[in-house]
């Protein structure tokens, strides 16, 4: 059953109350004449989607193609052939083609491409879609009285897309800012897969960061609560997050003795360690791939930085 919860008049933040591990929140924004539009509302069962769908429906954005957003989407194109489904550029094209999603996302040159085939096709049921329709991240588009600002937030993935919601008939109301996979969660920015670019992401966190307060606005995300009060630190928090984390890894290095990748993984790092400790023994799944991703990106940046250098194939040093 779909979880709906009021944003301002006529616009909700929605969840599957399924116990499922993989899912998200989206947003359903009500127009009785024209139609409801949805950004994120993947749902978990097609029953959720087919109650969602009972209301006018006339566009369905999505955020990014990462698959908890993204698996169930065949049901709208099923169900309603003519409904505009609309996914930024160039993550379009892995909904109409999911062999370049694996090419880009890096993991089929990690050996994981059955993995992830059987992972997205069988257990997910996720199937490409043909009706999608690529915007470019900046576009602005108007739905009766509501404005719908995309904005670029790369990083967690290279087209990751904010929504800024506003109702241009009541000024009275607050806007809405939908950030999807940005950050506001317990672990942080999420940057595991091969594509995802720190230096990108902390950019992005800075954007919207300034859009955010700059104006007034009530916040939510893909994997989080509403927020209503406004709270200045909340985007600087997740590059303190960040930055502590590479505070970890520095710790790791020494300035002579050179540290080996493999010296790196599963130590706590990224995930706690008893999640380290369990895939060690399961090298095959795709947490050790998350892994080696997003401390990679951490050593990239650490590079670029110039506060270690690299002095074999995968071993570094510290720079003192």
């Amino acid at each position: 059953m779909l979880i709906y919860e009021k944003i301002v008049d006529g616009i909700f933040l929605i969840y599957s109350d399924a116990k499922f591990w993989f899912k998200c929140n989206g947003i359903v924004i009500k127009n009785k004449d024209s139609g409801n539009v949805l950004i994120d509302c993947n749902c978990y069962y097609k029953e959720e989607i087919e109650d969602l769908l009972k209301e006018k429906t006339q566009a369905h954005y999505i955020s990014h193609m990462h698959l908890d957003h993204t698996y169930n989407l065949h049901y709208y194109e099923e169900l309603i052939p003519n409904i505009k489904i609309y996914c930024p550029i160039p993550e379009a094209e892995y909904l109409r083609d999911f062999d370049r999603f694996i090419r880009e996302n890096g993991t089929l040159e990690y050996g994981l491409e059955d993995y992830f085939k059987n992972f997205g096709y069988n257990e997910l049921g996720f199937k490409e879609i043909k009706s999608v329709i690529g915007f470019t991240p900046g576009e602005e588009f108007q739905f009766d009285n509501i404005k719908l600002k995309t904005i670029f937030t790369p990083g967690h993935s290279p087209a990751h897309t904010a929504f800024s919601i506003e109702d241009t008939s009541d000024k009275e109301k607050r806007k809405i800012l939908f950030v999807a996979d940005i950050g506001l969660t317990k672990m942080g920015a999420w940057y595991g897969f091969k594509y995802s670019d720190l230096k990108t992401f902390r950019e992005s966190i800075k954007r919207i960061e300034k859009v955010y307060l700059e104006d007034d606005y009530i916040i939510t995300s893909g994997h989080g609560p509403i927020i209503f009060d406004k709270q200045t630190d909340i985007f600087n928090n997740l590059l303190i997050k960040l930055d502590k984390t590479e505070e970890k890894l520095l710790n790791m290095l020494d300035p002579v003795k050179s540290t080996g990748l493999e010296d790196l993984l599963f130590k706590g790092l990224i995930f706690p360690p008893e999640v380290a400790n369990y895939m060690k023994d399961n090298p095959n799944e795709m947490v050790p791939f998350f892994e080696n991703n997003m401390v990679m990106s951490l050593i990239k940046e650490l590079l670029d930085q110039g506060k270690i250098a690299e002095v074999g194939n995968k071993q570094w040093i510290l720079n003192e």
